[in-house]
């Protein structure tokens, strides 16, 4: 890959920002699961991995959004494809949307790193509990047994470059643009699944033996949304805790915890604190994950700073 075509590359993912302005879940410990953000990502720890996180946001606010997630992605034994899958479960009040997705990327050698291209195809699962409306008539006739049930597809590009010590990614979710159309009996309601981006980026700097200084940062655009960006500065230290800090776009702080227990299996902990006075009757945001690493291939090409960055 040349210059001029990495200058394409790069201009044209900014046009497509340009065109975008969040719709689908935001996690504070996404440098930890980065499969449900970038279907490239599959394959790049270079072993299987699996994780499962809940995030319980704004807690003591009614209706808050609840999120569970499951995903696993795994290298093929060539070393140029990885495979994933995800489940994500998303509860905002009434609304209820599952998804299922399935992921492909293949890698290239690109410089010191490696460079994937991901695909990612799926359904959303879209429920809506009239039910849970709190209506001023208590009594209305047209409030009981009120359930909206669609399905629609969904298709997600993305790419990703990465080194032992860098990552950056950009990802294109939900291109086929679905509108949903329903009714309860009084007025249809409609909503849109619209294209997001969501851009990535990270750099591990070893300051010793004991200790690894590591800034990230995301950002998540969509049509007709305020963006949201996320800037994280974390430490590890010793190899086994990680320790960090970040800040949102919504001015919401981040204070993020990660144990690696072993090499095959680590746990986190996320705590955003609200500082704005709107969410001033919620308790914050909690986020746990587990996660697994297998290196069922036995590769002997694979770095251990790679568990230490991605």
């Amino acid at each position: 890959m040349n210059k001029k075509t990495i200058f394409i590359f790069l201009f044209s993912i900014l046009l497509v920002i340009k065109g975008f302005a969040q719709q689908d879940p935001q996690y504070s410990q996404y440098m930890f699961n980065p499969l449900v953000l970038n279907p490239a990502y599959a394959g790049s720890r270079e072993v299987m991995s699996a994780v499962l996180l809940y995030r319980n946001q704004w807690v003591n606010l009614d209706g808050a959004p609840n999120t569970l997630t499951a995903s696993f992605n795994t290298p093929l034994k060539n070393n140029k494809i990885g495979l994933g899958l995800h489940i994500v479960s998303d509860k905002i009040g009434p609304k209820t949307t599952n998804e299922y997705v399935a992921s492909y990327a293949y890698r290239l050698k690109l410089a010191q790193g490696k460079l994937a291209l991901g695909l990612r195809a799926g359904v959303y699962d879209y429920r809506f509990d009239w039910n849970k409306i709190d209506y001023k008539d208590k009594d209305d006739v047209f409030n009981a047994n009120q359930q909206t049930h669609v399905i629609k597809p969904t298709f997600d590009f993305g790419m990703y470059y990465y080194t032992k010590s860098f990552y950056a990614g950009a990802a294109f979710s939900h291109l086929s643009i679905s509108e949903y159309k329903t009714t309860n009996n009084i007025t249809d309601f409609r909503s849109k699944l619209v294209p997001h981006f969501v851009g990535t980026v990270g750099k591990a700097f070893e300051i010793n033996s004991k200790l690894t200084f590591r800034p990230t940062a995301v950002v998540r655009l969509a049509n007709k949304v305020p963006p949201s960006i996320d800037v994280n500065a974390s430490v590890l230290l010793d190899e086994k805790l990680w320790l960090g800090v970040g800040l949102r776009s919504d001015k919401d702080l981040v204070f993020i915890a990660e144990f690696n227990i072993s090499k095959l299996m680590r746990v986190g902990y996320s705590y955003d604190a609200a500082t704005q006075k709107i969410y001033s009757q919620n308790h914050g945001s909690h986020e746990i994950f587990i996660g697994f690493d297998i290196d069922f291939f036995q590769s002997k090409t694979i770095s251990p700073r790679i568990f230490k960055y991605n």
